[in-house]
């Protein structure tokens, strides 16, 4: 296994980690009916993570990386839109004061830099050129 692909699966790992704490952190700082812990988003974020480490698992560099790569564009970009630009309670800027609010704001960029981190690790797995092979 490659050291980029090792250092993937790890992200990943971490990612999932953190993304599922993020949820229980937004659950303590909004306002009811929202602050309840989505089952369904759990169950639908391990899979995805879950397919992005099958993929990293046992794909080549070249498709591991692309599935890596899609998959942390749209986290980043589902991230970034709802914390950082739409005028929702859950966004950083607009969350109420209370206990809570500074891991939940260490958890949203700590995403955001697991989720870039991710896509650089992508796009390094998908520009690879094959290892050359040794007589």
């Amino acid at each position: 296994m490659t050291k980029p692909r090792a250092l993937a699966l790890l992200v990943v790992i971490a990612h999932w980690t953190i993304a599922v704490w993020h949820l229980f952190l937004a659950a303590k700082i909004l306002p009811a009916p929202n602050n309840s812990v989505s089952w369904l988003a759990i169950v639908l974020i391990t899979s995805g993570h879950l397919c992005v480490l099958i993929a990293l698992w046992k794909l080549s560099d070249k498709f591991a990386g692309l599935v890596s790569l899609i998959f942390f564009l749209a986290a980043l970009g589902a991230d970034l839109y709802e914390h950082l630009l739409h005028p929702s309670q859950n966004n950083i800027f607009m969350v109420a004061t209370g206990a809570g609010i500074a891991w939940f704001d260490a958890s949203v960029f700590g995403l955001l830099a697991l989720e870039i981190l991710a896509c650089s690790l992508g796009i390094l797995l998908f520009s690879r050129w094959p290892a050359p092979r040794t007589v």
